[in-house]
């Protein structure tokens, strides 16, 4: 009989507690590692955006305050002038055109005038030109007078013009500029028209006016751009910053206290300057002023007519600081590394503890205030 072999019995063993710790400490470092680039990178993220959409503030501030710039003064040369003013025979000859009172006493009821008793003060300073702006502080619409200047504030321009457009084709195309930056008709309607509006509109039967034709009286356009404090809430936190912010007189008669409307947020401050020309030989600006300064200045006489300082602005300097909101956008700086950037005022000035201000600067020219035709 054969004898049976035993093979000797393998023991199987498991990991060690030292072990199983050792392998849980190394996943442990791994999982955080990964939590921690996913972060940064969610964060790096984060503040490319938030400096991207800064600076796309910053260029769409200064293009659309370019545009309403050049179109300072502007006149339709299709329209005929206001009857009674034997001044304005051309788009720029004088501005506005001044409407004579009639036999009644009564003045051309424009939306740009104001009724025939107050014809003696009306119109301001401020509509007398196509230009026109104020240090430090909001216009003040009520008054139509800027306040006393505070270089902690944003400057105010008004920028005046007239439009020939028909109401049907400033409802239908965004190329008109029947509408203020508030997106209100300043000629209001011929139900709720006053005489601080204009609605004599050329008409089909006479009395209703037809929407789809010019005015009969071309529409004054006033827009006012300054700053104004927002809150906002930015990925669930409240944020304060400043917004771009427009008053026109489409959306108030003259004399009413309008409210600025915030439209683009996160600009720190904004500054204008003004290209004034000082001699009767060239319309190139001496140099560019504020505002105060530029009301300061005295009359030049120019072929004849006795100009104002307004009157002889060419361009306008814009310089605009937006800032980042909500959110860290220095995450790569090094410690004890100053950063600055350029204030209005040309100065270094330095950047906040979390985000990024960047300048935009600008130069338009006022082609309307330039007597020239293209």
């Amino acid at each position: 009989m054969q004898e049976r072999q035993h093979l000797p019995l393998r023991h199987e063993r498991g990991l060690t507690l030292i072990e199983l710790m050792v392998a849980m400490a190394i996943s442990l470092i791994i999982v955080v590692a990964a939590a921690y680039v996913y972060l940064a990178s969610r964060e790096s993220q984060r503040a490319i955006d938030r400096s991207s959409s800064s600076r796309e503030t910053g260029a769409f501030i200064v293009q659309m305050l370019g545009r309403d710039i050049m179109n300072a003064g502007f006149y339709p040369a299709n329209m005929v002038p206001v009857p009674g003013d034997a001044t304005q025979t051309g788009m720029y000859d004088t501005y506005p055109p001044l409407p004579t009172l009639d036999a009644s006493g009564n003045s051309a009821q424009t939306d740009w005038q104001a009724v025939a008793a107050n014809v003696v003060t009306w119109p301001p300073t401020a509509f007398m030109t196509g230009i026109y702006g104020c240090d430090g502080g909001p216009f003040n619409t009520q008054t139509s007078a800027c306040p006393t200047p505070d270089a902690s504030k944003a400057d105010t321009i008004v920028i005046n013009y007239f439009s020939g457009d028909s109401l049907s084709m400033a409802s239908t195309s965004s190329s008109g500029g029947r509408y203020d930056c508030t997106g209100s008709d300043p000629a209001g309607s011929a139900a709720t028209s006053t005489a601080n509006h204009n609605n004599f509109r050329v008409t089909t039967d006479g009395s209703t006016p037809d929407v789809t034709k010019p005015p009969q009286l071309p529409v004054f356009v006033s827009n006012r751009y300054t700053l104004s404090d927002l809150k906002m809430s930015v990925e669930g936190v409240d944020v304060n910053t400043k917004s771009l912010a427009c008053s026109g007189n489409g959306s108030s008669k003259p004399g009413d206290l309008a409210i600025y409307q915030p439209i683009v947020p996160g600009v720190e401050d904004l500054k204008f300057t003004y290209g004034v020309y000082t001699s009767a030989d060239t319309f190139t600006p001496s140099r560019y002023y504020t505002a105060s300064e530029v009301t300061a200045l005295g009359n030049l006489a120019v072929n004849g007519l006795s100009l104002t300082p307004w009157q002889r602005v060419t361009a306008v300097r814009v310089c605009v600081l937006v800032r980042t909101v909500g959110g860290n956008t220095r995450i790569a700086d090094k410690t004890g590394a100053a950063r600055t950037y350029k204030n209005c005022q040309d100065a270094d000035t330095a950047q906040p503890a979390r985000d990024t201000i960047t300048r935009y600067v600008q130069v338009f020219g006022l082609r309307n205030g330039l007597k020239q035709y293209y």
